[in-house]
């Protein structure tokens, strides 16, 4: 109680900007605060309670109280797990939060708030809160134990660093205090965005089979629609592509989640779509629309493939009728990504428009300039941007860009 309590003294301490000898003074000496607050000293009840009084606080120990603050931890913790919200526990949660700072659950309600950041809209807004979470879950590293670690470094490896070395690293050390589904998932999505196929298939082939040691249904579903993404990367591999796929769709009928279909008959019907294999994306991106929720994000996408499919089929009516459905599905926070994907559909989908600067320059957005763009969608962008470069005579280009993507899916 005493190395957490003086833990948190120093945490609170700097967060109200107050020095040792401001403190401390008329209660111990600066050497014996210090040792306080690096837990090596077990301090009087007294001089505790007159440390939090110094700093407007009250420790807090009510041991009832305490027990069902766990517990609404152990279930916040277990939607996570089971990729649910746990809004209900969170609210409750942030009711006592000012007291929960003060008390031993104070690493673990910080972990909890850091974690439902990962639901909210990213914004500059968000990105100084998740630095300020990691800011002070770092200073009290110290006290935590073995699962408040893995927790720790889950946050960092999957928020507060971007896609890259840092947040395999991250993840990688959580690894070290827990092998979990969630680890080894999260690892696998590294992987992926940073093109490295044959790492992300292991890491997700882990995830999956870890998850069905947990019993965890949603993850298994998510493990086996992500294994079926890198495995949707080249015909050579459809047979695999359609066994996790359907394990996918067999497991999303089991908890409730069919919509899932809408994304896994998309992936299905880019794949054929940049096989050249146009009556089956046809058959599959139709199908995919059926499963659309009003409120998704990606609706637009799903119109955009489908507008590529019926140009190169000349189905021209149909193809305007998907485009402008595409276009409907464009808003004030649409973002980016899918904008310069709309440029590049509308100048490919007219024979007039195509290959044009302007076309190249969406491409090359869509390739090169957006940072969390997955593999997939590089992928599926890259073929008609090594056209583009060919029909404008840019052939060393178009050569160091299939040569590159060569060695990267190899």
């Amino acid at each position: 109680m005493h190395k957490i309590a003086g833990y948190l003294i120093r945490y609170h301490r700097n967060k109200q900007a107050i020095s040792q000898e401001g403190l401390c003074k008329g209660i111990c000496v600066v050497s014996y605060l210090s040792k306080i607050e690096q837990g090596l000293v077990q301090p009087s009840t007294e001089i505790i309670k007159q440390l939090f009084q110094r700093l407007s606080l009250t420790y807090f120990d009510d041991p009832k109280q305490l027990r069902e603050a766990r517990s609404l931890l152990d279930s916040f913790f277990e939607k996570l797990d089971m990729r649910q919200q746990p809004q209900e526990e969170f609210q409750k949660l942030k009711k006592l939060e000012k007291s929960l700072l003060c008390s031993p659950l104070c690493v673990d309600v910080l972990l909890a708030n850091a974690f439902m950041l990962s639901f909210e809209q990213f914004t500059e807004s968000l990105k100084d809160n998740i630095k300020e979470y990691a800011k002070n879950l770092h200073s009290l590293k110290g006290i935590m134990n073995e699962q408040q670690l893995f927790l720790y470094y889950m946050f960092f490896g999957c928020l507060v660093y971007e896609v890259g070395k840092e947040s395999i690293q991250s993840l990688k050390k959580a690894g070290m205090y827990q092998q979990s589904s969630h680890q080894q998932f999260h690892l696998g999505y590294q992987y992926y965005y940073l093109g490295k196929q044959s790492k992300a298939v292991e890491c997700y082939g882990k995830a999956y089979y870890l998850a069905s040691e947990e019993g965890n249904a949603p993850l298994m579903m998510e493990a086996a629609l992500h294994l079926g993404n890198c495995y949707c990367m080249y015909q050579r591999d459809q047979e695999l592509m359609y066994k996790y796929y359907h394990r996918c769709i067999k497991l999303a009928k089991v908890i409730g989640k069919e919509e899932i279909q809408a994304v896994v008959y998309y992936n299905i019907g880019s794949s054929f779509l940049s096989w050249g294999m146009l009556e089956e994306a046809k058959s599959y991106l139709e199908r995919s629309v059926v499963y659309l929720n009003d409120n998704d994000d990606e609706r637009v996408l799903y119109y955009q493939k489908l507008a590529l499919v019926y140009c190169e089929m000349e189905a021209d009516e149909k193809m305007k009728k998907a485009l402008a459905q595409a276009k409907h599905e464009m808003h004030q926070q649409t973002s980016d990504l899918f904008r310069y994907m709309q440029i590049f559909v509308e100048l490919h989908c007219e024979e007039t428009t195509r290959y044009q600067k302007e076309y190249v320059e969406a491409l090359e957005h869509i390739c090169f300039k957006e940072d969390m763009i997955s593999y997939g969608f590089r992928n599926f962008h890259i073929p008609y941007l090594i056209c583009a470069y060919k029909k404008q005579r840019r052939y060393k280009e178009a050569l160091q860009l299939k040569e590159e993507i060569d060695c990267k899916f190899s």
